[in-house]
């Protein structure tokens, strides 16, 4: 029907599906059935059906021996979303968070990494609900020989902030630019959770975006906490004093755009 999206790896369209009547997506791999095309059919297809996954459906070949990845049709994504909005996500929608989170941990309950979770690998219906989608290989910003779980926690803080700012939090033209934002905002070593609060506290009072309670920057600083061994679980997460201070919104509105 048409293009929704273009990638390194592949393209996503809007398609009918005839048999059942239904809108789907379909993502056609370039390179066919790559090793990364095949890691991500393999986690889609062992993975049971979860609210915050979003759902393959089959792999299909064409006449012309292309592969595609059948997938439910979600109208939007998260850097999409924000895009059109004229100000900040406020605390309480930023809570939407609490669904990502779930997401997150159900992957890591079975074995999977996502690796390169960011804003336009987080899908949202019409309903504002947030599905984590597109499991091909990351870009590292150095050299790991291995990496755990906490990869997807420290990209978590990094969306949160993102939420909140409006704007990437740790900018950068080039691996190089982008390690030395970071090294900026939360210090180099072992960075000062005081210090990183008041940093992030002025940046956010010149955008205009909302503070976020103590108890919010302590969750924030506990997803961007540099030690992985030492970075916070999903599950931790979950159970964080933050998302019991007010109620955790249900969703996104998608109307909502000022």
């Amino acid at each position: 029907m048409d293009t929704i999206s273009h990638g390194s790896y592949g393209t996503v369209y809007r398609a009918y599906d005839k048999r059942t009547g239904q809108i789907v997506a379909l993502k056609e791999e370039f390179n066919g059935l790559s090793t990364s095309t095949l890691r991500e059919i393999a986690i889609l297809k062992s993975l049971p059906q979860h609210p915050a996954i979003v759902k393959f459906i089959e792999v299909v070949r064409d006449d012309w021996d292309r592969v595609f990845i059948v997938m439910e049709h979600v109208e939007n994504d998260l850097a999409r979303f924000m895009a059109v909005r004229r100000q900040p996500l406020c605390p309480n929608e930023v809570k939407c968070m609490m669904k990502l989170l779930e997401g997150v941990k159900y992957l890591h309950q079975n074995g999977v990494m996502h690796r390169d979770l960011k804003p336009s690998n987080i899908l949202i219906n019409k309903k504002g609900e947030l599905k984590i989608c597109d499991f091909e290989p990351p870009k590292f910003l150095a050299k790991v020989e291995t990496y755990s779980t906490a990869i997807d926690m420290w990209s978590l803080g990094c969306i949160m902030a993102e939420l909140l700012l409006k704007e990437v939090l740790f900018k950068g033209r080039s691996n190089l630019e982008q390690r030395t934002n970071i090294y900026t905002i939360l210090g180099r070593g072992k960075p000062d959770g005081n210090l990183f609060i008041r940093k992030f506290l002025a940046a956010a009072a010149i955008s205009g975006a909302p503070l976020l309670t103590e108890l919010g920057f302590d969750l924030m600083k506990k997803l961007l906490e540099y030690d992985p061994t030492k970075r916070i679980t999903a599950e931790a997460a979950l159970n964080h004093g933050w998302f019991k201070e007010l109620d955790a919104s249900s969703g996104l509105a998608q109307g909502n755009s000022t």
